[in-house]
């Protein structure tokens, strides 16, 4: 995994895409909040008057913290009204990064998923990025006033800055320490989130209380949770530690000015005045640019990675996918491990799926099947081997648009709790209020039970909703991968599990006599549902270990007719 980029090209990078919320916004909220540090500092300056023109010192008294109010009002008002702005942009943008990474491998490799997990944490963060840093930069202002009027009176008074600089480092470098402590703890705080969520949702909610395990889950997040603050608690203690050594270095620097001042009352006040406000604004100075280093510049760097990461996917992958298939689609010695694995879950796999044919891919759990639609749609990348799609290597087509050519139905399909019509329509997004083409979707996949209105709202959580069976969802899903009229491919794994073997076996007869020039890959486990394709493909311990019609594996008695005629003797069928 790469390096998070630099800082500085990072911070850029957010900054032009906060840039995009309001400009004139950004513009109001500089100038107010720098300006607000001018009479603010100021006071100082009012004070040390009080030793030689009360009539002027009280005037501005009068009107410095009057004229800091009202800055601070306006900036604080300007700089909300942007953050609220930024952050549909901001979250936006970190949605539409991770939805559109090519394949799946962000989701399943921890080391990234920890990086990810603290950008999605943060994200609502960026949004306030000018915010922060405009405030970083109000309170150098503010101490740059403070130590050139501290050294008007007497250029050495000028070292109380110095004295400064040590807490300024402390900042900077724990920063750096506490962005390590946190990711390192981040899998445990996304344990510590997932058995919240199974304490929580309903999904789990009957396991849980028939097996008891409600204080086991309770335990293990209470677990998690000290694993993921235990590191970065220390690593903030010596933070804190370390603070209060630089501070305590500034103070003995403010009373040897104040001692060498004691003869002198106006060089006394302003030493009183401008250096107890130069503590603040130390103290505020490091809080402000240890944040912005802690968790808005960390996040900045995390956003420019995840838009390297995702633009790195579909690099050189800009050809567009054939309008038809003319010959099919060719597995050329497919290799693939997971990453973070040593197993090959597909081991030098080379066939060819004729163009308009339906191809069913059967085998033992574990087996690489529903790996091999993965494949096929680009979810993942083979580890080695190629796909070619009439000829070209689908790792050079552009993988938005070959996904525009592809439709399916997963096992581990989502229930979208929108209306029946927009749950199937997002299968075809252009057509998703075109009522014939839902219509045509629910007949394709016998639907009609289970959406007999497709105004219905789903999901019982949201007003008049109505909930479904899992055979039901199922149903709409399969209705979903049935909406694109003529894909280049159609994969349906599993799309029937949760239904009898009846109605799948009447589902794929309806399914393979539709014809078309696209290939159909079809996943089951029920073997006498998938007799009518024109190639089965058996996959055994990672291998294709047979392949051929159904009468051309029954023929040769291998793996596939000893499966076949066990299943019929279960389902009563004969063996041929």
């Amino acid at each position: 995994m790469t390096d998070l980029p630099g800082w500085l090209p990072s911070l850029l990078r957010s900054l032009r895409l906060g840039y995009r919320a309001s400009p004139t916004l950004i513009a109001v909220a500089f100038v107010t909040t720098i300006a607000a540090a001018v009479p603010d500092a100021l006071l100082a300056l009012a004070f040390s008057l009080l030793a030689t023109n009360i009539a002027l010192a009280a005037a501005l008294l009068a009107v410095l913290p009057i004229g800091s109010w009202l800055l601070a009002t306006v900036s604080a008002r300007a700089n909300r009204r942007f953050a609220d702005r930024a952050a549909i942009v901001m979250e936006e943008h970190v949605a539409r990064l991770q939805s559109t990474v090519t394949t799946m491998e962000h989701h399943e490799r921890p080391e990234i998923m920890d990086r990810i997990s603290v950008l999605r944490d943060h994200a609502d963060a960026l949004s306030e990025l000018y915010q922060q840093l405009f405030a970083a930069l109000g309170a150098l202002a503010r101490l740059a006033i403070t130590v050139g009027l501290l050294m008007s009176a007497n250029p050495w008074f000028g070292l109380l800055g110095v004295a400064a600089v040590p807490a300024v480092l402390v900042s900077t470098l724990r920063a750096n320490a506490e962005r390590r402590a946190e990711e390192a703890g981040a899998q445990h705080d996304r344990l510590a989130k997932h058995l919240f969520e199974l304490g929580t949702t309903p999904s789990p909610a009957k396991e849980i209380r028939v097996f008891g395990v409600q204080n086991k889950i309770v335990t293990l997040r209470r677990e998690a949770w000290r694993e993921r603050h235990r590191p970065l608690a220390r690593a903030r203690w010596q933070t804190a530690g370390w603070q209060a050594a630089a501070h305590a270095l500034f103070g003995l620097a403010f009373l040897a000015a104040i001692a060498s001042a004691v003869h002198q009352p106006p060089t006394l006040l302003l030493v009183l005045a401008a250096g107890g406000r130069l503590a603040q604004y130390v103290a505020n100075t490091v809080q402000q640019t240890h944040f912005f280093r802690t968790i808005w510049l960390d996040v900045s760097r995390r956003l420019a990675w995840l838009e390297d990461y995702a633009a790195a996917q579909t690099r050189n992958a800009d050809r567009e996918p054939p309008q038809r298939l003319d010959h099919g689609i060719h597995l050329e010695h497919v290799t693939f491990r997971y990453p973070g694995t040593e197993r090959n879950v597909l081991d030098d796999v080379t066939v060819t799926l004729d163009a308009g044919t339906t191809v069913a891919v059967v085998g033992e759990n574990g087996a690489g099947k529903s790996t091999l639609v993965k494949l096929l749609c680009r979810l993942y990348e083979p580890t080695a081997g190629r796909i070619l799609v009439d000829g070209v290597d689908l790792a050079t087509i552009d993988p938005a648009r070959w996904r525009e050519r592809v439709s399916g139905a997963f096992q581990d399909f989502f229930p979208f709790e929108y209306t029946a019509g927009e749950s199937i329509g997002v299968g075809d997004l252009p057509r998703i209020g075109d009522p014939v083409a839902l219509r045509t979707a629910v007949a394709r996949a016998g639907a009609g039970d289970a959406v007999p209105d497709l105004a219905r709202q789903l999901g019982v959580t949201w007003e008049n909703g109505v909930d479904l069976s899992h055979g039901q969802w199922q149903k709409v899903a399969l209705a979903r991968g049935f909406m694109r009229p003529d894909p280049l491919l159609l994969v349906l794994d599993e799309p029937t599990s949760a239904l009898d073997a009846a109605t799948e076996d009447a589902l794929f007869e309806r399914y393979a006599d539709a014809g078309g020039r696209g290939v159909t890959v079809l996943v089951s486990h029920r073997l006498a549902t998938v007799r009518l394709a024109d190639l089965i493909l058996v996959l055994d311990g990672s291998r294709l270990v047979e392949q051929g019609s159904h009468a051309e594996l029954m023929a040769a008695d291998g793996r596939y007719a000893r499966l076949y005629r066990i299943q019929a003797r279960a389902y009563g069928r004969t063996g041929s």
